[in-house]
C-alpha cells in the first residue's frame, strides 16, 4: 500500500514568513527531503516515517523534531492514530523514544487497515501542553 506523502518543500515555503532563523533553529528536515510539517499558535512539529513507506498491517515509526514557534526545542508527550468513520484506533500505544533537542521516535506503530487516519500528536513546552492533529491516507 502506498501512503500519499504531501510535498515538504510547499509547507517550508509557506513557513518562510515565520523568519529563516526559525528554521535554522528548529529543523523541520528530518532527512530524505520528504515528510510533513504541522504547526499551531506556539508549536512547529516535523515528522516523517521510517521506513518511508508505510504498508497496512506492518510496524513503522515516526521521526519527529518538535520545537516552540521561538525555535526552541519542546517535548513529545504522546502519539496516538485513529480511523474516525470507523471509531477504531490502534492496537497498541506507540512507545516515545527521545533523542535529544526536541527529537523524537515513535515506534511500534501499525496501520492495520487502508483509509483515513487521523493522528494526534500531544507536545508540550513548560506548562503549556497542546495536540496537534495531521491527516494521513493509507491505500
Amino acid at each position: 500500500m502506498r501512503l500519499l506523502p504531501p510535498l515538504l518543500g510547499l509547507l517550508l515555503a509557506l513557513l518562510a514568513g515565520a523568519g529563516s532563523a526559525l528554521a535554522a533553529d528548529c529543523p523541520l528536515d528530518l532527512g530524505r527531503g520528504t515528510g510533513w510539517v504541522v504547526f499551531s499558535d506556539h508549536y512547529m512539529i516535523a515528522f516523517r516515517p521510517e521506513p518511508m513507506r508505510i504498508e497496512v498491517g506492518e510496524p513503522f515509526a515516526l521521526l519527529f523534531n518538535v520545537c516552540t514557534k521561538n525555535g526552541n526545542a519542546a517535548e513529545l508527550v504522546a502519539v496516538d492514530a485513529q480511523m474516525p468513520e470507523q471509531k477504531r484506533g490502534m492496537t497498541a500505544k506507540p512507545a516515545i523514544v527521545p533523542a535529544g533537542d526536541g527529537r523524537y521516535r515513535a515506534e511500534g506503530m501499525v496501520f492495520d487497515r487502508s483509509g483515513r487516519w487521523e493522528l494526534a500528536i500531544d507536545v508540550r513546552a513548560g506548562e503549556e501542553s497542546e495536540r496537534l492533529t495531521h491527516e494521513i491516507i493509507l491505500k
